[in-house]
């Protein structure tokens, strides 16, 4: 069917059409109608090229940039200059409530004036509503509208092409045209592998076959974020935004996040209170204060240290102005300046103080010694013994008749006074199991636990924040805690993490997520503990609470267990790092050699689970079941527990004697070795070896193949030494 001509009353009522009208009255014989289906920055890029224009600059320039706050009461940025350059890897900081996500939406939804509209926008946030009712595959692959609509004219355009009686031949001509176009159009997005593409990502965020096909509104939140995250990369946006994305991710998924972040083409705007992925994976910062948008050509370590220069010697010279005129008259412009002078050094300095004493501990009770060494002495305070952790087995169910182990080979730990260790690894492999051993939450099925009789412990969990009663006002629900202390004690400790003023006589159901994680820090640092176990902490504090906490914990005198995503974090606070990822539990002196074991993790989950990769069937999002114990395949539904052996497992099942084998003859290889490395077509193509990963019959070998720069986890029987000419490289996957 025709577009309506220009000056039609149809013309005219085209612009209220919906996306299905326009759809509807599609000319499909003609280019520039079928174009109008698309996305805008398609349009725009469609237009560009057929007035022969040259290359569309993906860049953001604006200048005289103004935010308000939705209801124009609040002005966060005054006429500044918002740039963006292309390709470019950038940081955005900033204070709560100075406009960041009030930026991005803005960017995503069209509301900033001169913002180029031929650039790809994506905001990365949690699922909407709307987004709940499809599988966690589908969510990700259907959430591309560009690859959709490209799609939908396929199979619109392959009907009328079939369609009885067939079309004119000059109508075919055309419609084939445009088929042919479509087609291609979704090559170049690499559309027609879109669900491997999908599959692989979430199969390293931890969702296997099984969890692929669970549906959005089925998971938690944290979940969710996941599959934001899988939807973000898979739709390759000119600008991607991403606000917090670590929250919720477990350690295994950061690591994926930093990787894709790196290999990411087009622009990002991050931000994060992780550190350690700002250092990783930006190149500039952007700073949102006084209303304005600074910029930092250079990474976020840089960057902070600029900013400390750039404050100090603020504050230097606004104290030099404020003593050479000490009363001027307030109606003057000189009284006018004094005073928002003086307000800056106010705040920055309350701001120092703040930070120095934020999360601070009081001095824990000496323990009882009862303990003696070899000698016969008693041993060091520093070795007191807290809880003794001795060749523990757990099942949730071990009298079932398959029962599942969680940690099936023995395990030993020794929390002593001095202990302090980062714990990490993938979700749903065992943290919080061992948390709660450790604490008596849960009953070990063999082995001991024995706790010393007097130490004091103080859990924050992932969620603490919601076992707060949100009708009490902090200072209510400090009182109730310490009923023998005085309302001014407790309201001066609130004060050490920024609960002041106002915001401790505020309902809590009224705070920020930051806001009610220091109110319960409050309650575990007013009587000192002899351990605190801290479970993701810096989930919602901003990077200066991040730091502040971490001064507190080194400060802190006591036994320390961290669990976090945070490598910042866990390198500034922990002095051993324990691994906990399905088929190994291990204690390492260095966090480096803990992200190894990860990284040897997170290969397996990306070429399709073989080994420990397998761990996440039968768990969606996270791996409970070792493969071992898993019989059927994800795909046929059949995945059931057998009665052979667990995560943490190391030990196969007894099985019947094997007919004795002699093993193929291996080829081994170095780094940088040229050789041929077989391709999913079947065929060999010419690569270099990059490094080995795992050893033994877990070996592999991480290859670039040299045309295209693919890059593949690969098994030595797959590889072979260069003996003749290899074939041309394959399409970049």
């Amino acid at each position: 069917m025709a577009t309506p001509a220009a000056g039609s009353v149809q013309a005219l009522a085209e612009a209220k059409w919906t996306a299905e009208d326009r759809f509807n009255n599609t000319d499909w014989t003609n280019r520039d109608s079928m174009m109008k289906n698309f996305p805008q920055y398609i349009q725009e890029q469609y237009e560009a090229k057929k007035a022969n224009k040259k290359a569309l600059s993906k860049a953001i320039n604006i200048e005289n940039f103004t935010l308000k706050t939705p209801f124009g009461d609040q002005t966060l940025l005054k006429q500044t200059e918002l740039v963006l350059e292309a390709n470019k890897r950038q940081g955005l900081i900033g204070a709560n409530n100075t406009g960041k996500t009030l930026l991005f939406h803005n960017m995503v939804s069209g509301a900033i004036k001169d913002f180029p509209k031929h650039i790809h926008v994506h905001h990365c946030k949690e699922l909407e509503t709307h987004e709940l009712n499809d599988t966690v595959l589908g969510q990700v692959v259907n959430s591309y509208p560009y690859l959709n609509m490209l799609k939908r004219c396929e199979k619109k355009l392959n009907e009328l092409l079939a369609a009885d009686p067939k079309p004119a031949e000059e109508v075919a001509d055309k419609l084939h045209e445009n088929l042919d176009f479509i087609k291609f159009s979704i090559q170049i997005i690499r559309g027609y592998e879109a669900e491997d593409r999908a599959a692989k990502m979430l199969r390293v965020l931890g969702f296997d076959d099984v969890g692929q096909k669970k549906l959005c509104s089925e998971l938690s939140g944290g979940l969710r974020m996941r599959v934001a995250l899988c939807m973000a990369f898979f739709i390759e946006a000119d600008l991607l935004l991403l606000d917090e994305p670590t929250n919720h991710l477990d350690f295994p998924s950061v690591l994926w996040l930093e990787n894709r972040l790196r290999g990411y083409k087009g622009s990002f705007l991050l931000v994060s209170h992780d550190r350690e992925l700002l250092n990783n994976v930006c190149t500039s910062i952007l700073l949102l204060e006084d209303l304005q948008i600074k910029y930092y050509n250079c990474g976020f370590k840089d960057f902070e240290k600029k900013k400390v220069q750039e404050d100090k010697k603020k504050f230097e010279e606004i104290e030099k102005f404020l003593q050479k005129n000490p009363n001027p008259d307030p109606s003057t412009m000189l009284g006018r300046d004094r005073a928002l002078k003086k307000e800056w050094s106010e705040k920055y300095y309350a701001k120092q103080i703040a930070l120095a004493g934020k999360f601070t501990f009081p001095t824990a009770t000496p323990l009882e010694n009862k303990e003696v060494g070899p000698d016969g002495q008693p041993i060091p305070p520093e070795q007191i013994s807290l809880i003794r952790m001795t060749d523990l087995r757990f099942s949730y169910k071990p009298d079932a008749e398959a029962p599942v182990f969680i940690f099936n080979d023995p395990i030993s730990f020794n929390v002593t006074a001095t202990t302090r260790a980062g714990v990490m690894g993938p979700n749903g492999a065992g943290k919080s199991t061992f948390l709660k051993l450790l604490t008596y939450k849960l009953t070990a099925t063999s082995g001991s636990i024995v706790q010393h009789p007097s130490f004091k412990l103080c859990y924050f969990g992932q969620h603490s924040t919601a076992e707060l009663d949100l009708e009490l006002t902090p200072a209510e629900f400090m009182q109730r805690e310490f009923p023998n202390e005085s309302a001014g004690a407790l309201r001066n400790h609130l004060a050490k993490t920024s609960i002041t003023g106002t915001v401790a006589d505020t309902r809590m159901h009224r705070l920020s997520f930051s806001q009610r994680s220091c109110i319960v820090f409050s309650k575990l640092t007013y009587i000192c503990p002899h351990l605190l176990i801290l479970d993701e902490p810096t989930n919602f504090l901003d990077l200066e609470s991040v730091d502040s906490l971490i001064s507190a914990c080194n400060k802190y005198k006591g036994a320390l267990l961290l669990v976090s995503h945070n490598r910042d974090f866990l390198r500034r606070c922990a002095k051993e790092f324990i691994s906990i990822v399905p088929g190994s539990f291990g204690v390492y002196n260095d966090l480096k050699t803990a992200e190894r074991s990860t990284y040897t993790f997170i290969a397996e989950l990306e070429e399709g689970g073989t080994g420990v990769g397998k761990s996440v069937a039968l768990n969606t999002g996270g791996g409970s079941v070792h493969a071992s114990q898993i019989k059927g395949t994800a795909a046929e539904g059949k995945l059931e527990a057998t009665n052979i052996t667990s995560i943490g497992a190391s030990k196969p099942a007894p099985v019947a004697a094997p007919v004795k084998v002699e093993p193929p003859k291996i080829e081994t290889y170095t780094v940088n070795e040229r050789c041929q490395a077989l391709w999913t077509d079947g065929k060999w193509y010419a690569a270099i070896v990059k490094k080995a990963i795992g050893a033994g019959a877990a070996l592999k070998y991480s290859v670039t193949y040299t045309e295209y720069g693919n890059t593949a986890s690969v098994e030595p029987s797959k590889l072979r030494k260069v003996v003749k000419p290899a074939a041309a490289a394959p399409a970049k996957k």
